[in-house]
């Protein structure tokens, strides 16, 4: 019997293999219209992989990183790896044309000193193109799927790493566009950012508000009220909803035992991870992991 890290790990292996695509190690790329949304899991899980898509039909509406994105028609989605991804909603005639890769897969050096780079693509994974913005990304998706099917060849890979790299220059010019073209962020906006970073790294072992307070050099009072302005939710809210995120993903896509996840969410023992979960899911762990 296969392992549940075996069949539910969404790696680019496993993505290869789920929608059948051809499978050139490091990298896969959707041929068909619907290949991406039957691939689509129904529970959040870790990206191991940099995601660059393009919707061309369909919506989706999913959370990236615990936060709700709408993607429509029109526009790209980039997604870092390591990131937490859920799909909420996804239409029947979703076609998103995407090509997932690890990092390794390219030069390194090509995308050392991105620290700004990446930090917007974290803050905005989603972004609508204009006409032309969007045929540039079809053509390129194009051109690396076309090379990406093709029958072996001495230079396959080298071929799809300048590919990549051309890719990666585009989705840079993009982003740099819109940074320049968006409105200046308000100290509120601004803070807001700056809490998502910190959750984004520190869910897995922090839930005190009084932690993300203090690492912003604000009180919790002050930092509740802006969290609440900005987003509607309370912070504590959202940290809850980080952790749960992660210990559903680490439910359905690994072996680890309920103590095992226990401390790695840093609960002191596995009676409080239980009743904290079902107090949010209305399930206990091991009946999610089994449904």
């Amino acid at each position: 019997m296969e392992s549940v890290r075996d069949v539910e790990s969404y790696s680019i292996s496993y993505v290869s293999e789920k929608i059948g695509l051809q499978n050139v190690e490091g990298i896969v790329v959707n041929r068909a219209e619907d290949s991406v949304r039957k691939g689509l899991t129904n529970y959040p899980h870790t990206v191991n992989g940099f995601i660059c898509a393009i919707c061309v039909k369909g919506r989706a509406e999913l959370k990236i990183n615990f936060q709700k994105r709408l993607l429509e028609p029109n526009m790209l989605m980039v997604v870092l790896p390591g990131s937490m991804m859920e799909p909420i909603e996804i239409s029947e005639d979703l076609h998103i044309d995407t090509i997932f890769f690890d990092l390794d897969f390219i030069s390194k050096d090509s995308l050392s000193s991105n620290y700004l780079f990446f930090h917007e693509v974290r803050q905005i994974p989603c972004l609508r193109l204009n006409n032309e913005g969007f045929e540039i990304f079809r053509q390129h998706h194009t051109s690396i799927s076309t090379h990406y099917h093709r029958e072996e060849s001495r230079s396959k890979t080298d071929i799809l790493q300048f590919l990549l790299l051309a890719l990666l220059a585009e989705v840079k010019d993009v982003y740099n566009t819109n940074g320049e073209q968006g409105q200046r962020y308000t100290r509120a906006t601004e803070l807001t950012v700056i809490f998502f970073d910190l959750l984004y790294r520190h869910h897995k072992e922090e839930r005190s508000v009084s932690f993300y307070a203090q690492k912003m050099h604000l009180t919790s009072k002050y930092l509740t009220t802006i969290i609440r302005k900005q987003t509607g939710k309370s912070i504590l809210v959202w940290i809850n909803e980080a952790v749960i995120a992660q210990a559903k993903s680490l439910l359905k896509t690994t072996n680890l035992s309920v103590m095992e996840i226990t401390d790695i969410l840093n609960f002191t023992e596995p009676s409080l991870f239980c009743r904290f979960f079902k107090r949010y899911t209305s399930i206990t762990p091991s009946a999610y992991r089994r449904n």
